[in-house]
Parts: structure tokens; C-alpha cells; sequence
């Protein structure tokens, strides 16, 4: 396994995509299995239960089922023999089961996900669906920062967290401009807008002790932005929770208050989030594109990558979190020979393969998770790069998603 905070983040993408995936599935009655198992887990205990599973299949009084069963199961034996029971230390959850959405077809497919936190007990389940739950527990928010622009007509109010930020809500004021109505004494109009001005900023650190209090300790701290003195008169009010205060880490002028106050205001505060995944995402973009720009210790594409990889070129790879690419190990059934194929089209499908070709899935990974392997035999990071910043969209729409930067060029 690749080691480090590129691996750790490798990781938690893949597996909030392969738990996104697996919830998809549904089984034509109760043929679908889970496993979990731990690190510490008996080989022969396990083994010895599968294997007592599959004798069990054979009173399923279901035809179908019985064999969709049975095959999953031994499935789950191959696969652990394969890999001659190397458990991950924190575990291993083995999915399998007929998912074909073809009633009469069986496609039996098997699924491996690594847990992000250690397993502590073994499992067995067989349903209609996946059992994910134990799972889903392990996905917690990251840290987060809270984002607030205001002037005296208007405020929005976001949340950073990891490389992407919500909108939590968009407020107007009310406030009346500084042209009086007629026949209003310019003392009482002011007073009016005062009184106003008062109930905004109220309002507003309502709705902001609302959203960032549920964070706790999470909220690593708070950014306000907007034109002119408005966030300085708002933050003097002391209106938000005090357990907030303290973490007013900077005011910033940003020309709007609206979403594009919000995107202008992370903009401005690459200085306060430097340590922040958006701001090393963003670091780590432009010097790709700059690299490239100069046609120097850059690459990018498919081909090209996986070649540097062979040949030890590469210092760290760039994968974004939108290719949604496949790889498949696959093992002949004459000859047991092995290989990986990456499918980009999902459209791979092992009954193309007959006679002396014929093979068998050993398992199915997502392609980061297969390039993660693939960079630790060379000692080469790996960066996920999100879709959430303009450097991350514009990697993936125009460069296909998959780069690298290079030790040097031949």
C-alpha cells in the first residue's frame, strides 16, 4: 500500500464512492453477501463458515437463488485465496452477488471496500441488499470553516469543508436606502434605518450560530467578508455565540455579498486556509498546468502516464475523483495466467472472453484504488483532485482527469 496523507485521502474517496455504488444495488431476493473481516480475523474460522454458507445454499428452496448464492459464495472463497487471506490492517468487507438488473441473467460480481477505521468484529450477512451500515459510521466531516459576506443589504452564509463549499443561505435586509420617503424627518428615517440595521445583524447571527454551533469543535474558524465597514459594525455587535468569537480568524473586503461574495472571499483567503485541502488542491494545479504550459516535468493522458509510471518518471500522480474508470483482474481459466484491464467505457463484460481465453474475475477495483498500488512499487504520490475548484474542473474536463509530475524527462 502506498503510505502518507495522499494514500489516507486516496482512500476515503474511494470508499465514499464504493459505498455510494454498493447502496445502488438490489437482489432478487436475499442473494446478496456481505462479509466483514478483521485484521485479526481466524483464516480457518472464516473460511470454515463460508465454506458451511455454501453447504447451507443448497436448502434455499429457490432454484435461482440457490445458485446465485452458491456462486457468490465460492466467489468469496477464490477471492480470499487469492490473495492467500492477506488481510488489511484495519479489515476487509467483501461484497458479492448477482446484481444483474435482468431478470432470467446472472451477473455475480464481487466488491472489496477497506475500511477507514479498524473492524473489530467479523460479520456475516445475506439479503436483498448490501449491508452498509457499519460502514456509513465511519464518514465523518472533516474540518470546516465558516464563510460569511455582508453589507447592510444583504448576506450569504457558507460552510468550507475539505475542497468544497455549501451555501447555507442567502439573506436580504429590508433596509432602506438613504433616500427618505417624503414627508419623513431625516432624524426619524434614520432612526428607522438603525432600528433595521439592528434587526438584520440579529437575524443574521441567528441563522449563523444555527449553522456553525452543530459543527463543535469541527469549526476550525470563521471568515467574514464584505464591502466597506458593515462585517467590522456586525462582528462589534457581539450577536454571535460567543464560542464563536474567538474564531473570527479575518475580515476581508470582497465587492459582493452574494455567491460570488462567497467564491470571492475564499479567493482572498489563500493566506488564512493555506493549510486547508482547497488551497494545497489549488497550489498543486498550478504548478501542474505550469509545468505543462513550459512542455516541462508534466504529462497527462492515459498512455502517457502509465507509461512514466513504468519507467520511474513519476513523482506524483494526478487523478480526479470524477473518472469513473474500472479495473478488472482477471485470472485465464486455462493456465491461471493474470492481468488487469482497465475498462473507461464500462462496458467490459467477461462472457466477450471464450474458448482458451476464457477468464475468471479475481476482483474489481476502482481505477484510484489500482493506480494507488501501482505508484507504491515506485515510491510516487498520489493527489486526488476534486471537480470543486475551477483548476479541478478544468483537469478533468480538459485533461481527462488522469496526470502527472515528473522526476525528469527523457
Amino acid at each position: 500500500m502506498a503510505s502518507g496523507d495522499e494514500s489516507v485521502q486516496g482512500e476515503e474517496v474511494i470508499f465514499k464512492k464504493k459505498l455510494k455504488k454498493l447502496e445502488q444495488y438490489r437482489g432478487r431476493g436475499t442473494e446478496l453477501i456481505s462479509v466483514y473481516i478483521p485484521h485479526d480475523a481466524d483464516r480457518s474460522g472464516v473460511m470454515g463458515q463460508l465454506s458451511e454458507e455454501v453447504s447451507q445454499s443448497s436448502n434455499i428452496k429457490s432454484p435461482t437463488t440457490r445458485k446465485n448464492v452458491g456462486g457468490a459464495l465460492r466467489k468469496i472463497l477464490s477471492f480470499l485465496k487469492q490473495i492467500d487471506f492477506k488481510i488489511p490492517l484495519n479489515g476487509i468487507v467483501v461484497f458479492a452477488g448477482n446484481i444483474s438488473e435482468v431478470e432470467g441473467r446472472t451477473d455475480i460480481r464481487l466488491f472489496t471496500v477497506k475500511p477507514i477505521k479498524e473492524l473489530r468484529t467479523k460479520r456475516y450477512w445475506c439479503d436483498s441488499t448490501f449491508h452498509l451500515e457499519p460502514l456509513k459510521e465511519m464518514v465523518k466531516p472533516s474540518n470546516a470553516y465558516g464563510l460569511i459576506t455582508i453589507d447592510k443589504s444583504e448576506a450569504t452564509i457558507a460552510i468550507l469543508v475539505g475542497k468544497h463549499y455549501d451555501i447555507l443561505g442567502h439573506f436580504t435586509s429590508g433596509v432602506a436606502g438613504k433616500m427618505r420617503a417624503g414627508g419623513q424627518s431625516a432624524a426619524r428615517f434614520e432612526r428607522l434605518r438603525e432600528e433595521a440595521e439592528q434587526e438584520f445583524y440579529k437575524r443574521i447571527s441567528g441563522k449563523v450560530n444555527t449553522a456553525f454551533l452543530p459543527y463543535g469543535e469541527k469549526l476550525q474558524g470563521l471568515i467574514v467578508g464584505g464591502p466597506g465597514m458593515t462585517k467590522t459594525f456586525f462582528l462589534e455587535k457581539d450577536l454571535i455565540d460567543y464560542r464563536m468569537k474567538d474564531k473570527v480568524l479575518a475580515t476581508i473586503d470582497t465587492g459582493y455579498t452574494d455567491e460570488s461574495g462567497i467564491r470571492e472571499l475564499v479567493q482572498k483567503s489563500e493566506t488564512v486556509l493555506k493549510d486547508t485541502d482547497l488551497m494545497k488542491e489549488k497550489a498543486i494545479m498550478s504548478k501542474f498546468f505550469e509545468q505543462l504550459a513550459k512542455d516541462a516535468l508534466a504529462t497527462y493522458g492515459e498512455k502517457e502516464v502509465m507509461k512514466a509510471l513504468e519507467l520511474g518518471q513519476v513523482e506524483k500522480i494526478l487523478v480526479s475523483e470524477a473518472i469513473e474508470w474500472y479495473v478488472y483482474h482477471v485470472k485465464k481459466k486455462a493456465g491461471g495466467e493474470e492481468r488487469y484491464i482497465i475498462d473507461k467505457a464500462n462496458t467490459f463484460d467477461e462472457n466477450e472472453f471464450k474458448g482458451e481465453d476464457q477468464i475468471e474475475i479475481v476482483e474489481e477495483l476502482e481505477f484510484i484504488d489500482y493506480i494507488i498500488e501501482k505508484a507504491a512499487s515506485t515510491s510516487a504520490k498520489v493527489e486526488i483532485v476534486s471537480v470543486e475548484t475551477p483548476e479541478g474542473e478544468q483537469f478533468f474536463k480538459g485533461f481527462g482527469g488522469l496526470g502527472a509530475m515528473l522526476r525528469y524527462k527523457i
